[in-house]
């Protein structure tokens, strides 16, 4: 009953949604296709991203994952801010760097727009906001060019109570 109660109150929810914003990738010589996985407790959201890039033009592929925590502060007004906890990505193939592993960070606000079994999210992120891989970040962006510094999202999922 300790448990089952404060769980109850809380109104948890499992979320999983894509990133509309990669249909771009038709535009592009790359493709990046983004989804994630969440699970909201209360204000406090946890996500776990799964990002795969792959370069047309070049010799290159990418994959990362990680985690994010975001927080609610308006009760209800869907308005949040998050930023990544741990997010780690491989490189691989022919013009992979030498470290194929990279550790970089993310800050992200949005708005989340609810619906009775789905959602849409608008999202804006600040990608490596301290600068610690600009070196294999640019390579990536060179080759994968939606991945800038500042990127704008449309999340779409669904919820499931």
């Amino acid at each position: 009953m300790y448990i089952i109660i404060p769980i109850g109150v809380l109104h948890p929810s499992w979320q999983v949604g894509v990133d509309l914003r990669c249909l771009d990738s038709f535009l592009y010589e790359a493709m990046r296709l983004d989804a994630e996985a969440s699970y909201r407790f209360g204000n406090i959201r946890i996500t776990v991203p799964l990002r795969y890039s792959h370069s047309f033009s070049h010799e290159l592929d990418f994959i990362e994952s990680g985690f994010a925590v975001s927080v609610y502060p308006f009760d209800g007004q869907g308005f949040h801010i998050g930023v990544s906890a741990l997010r780690l990505g491989v490189f691989w193939g022919l013009e992979a760097p030498e470290d194929r592993i990279l550790a970089f960070s993310e800050v992200m606000a949005g708005w989340t727009i609810t619906f009775p079994w789905f959602y849409l999210e608008p999202r804006i992120a600040v990608l490596d906001l301290f600068s610690t891989s600009a070196d294999r970040l640019g390579e990536l962006q060179e080759a994968v060019p939606q991945y800038s510094k500042l990127r704008l999202s449309l999340i779409a999922g669904v919820s499931i109570p």
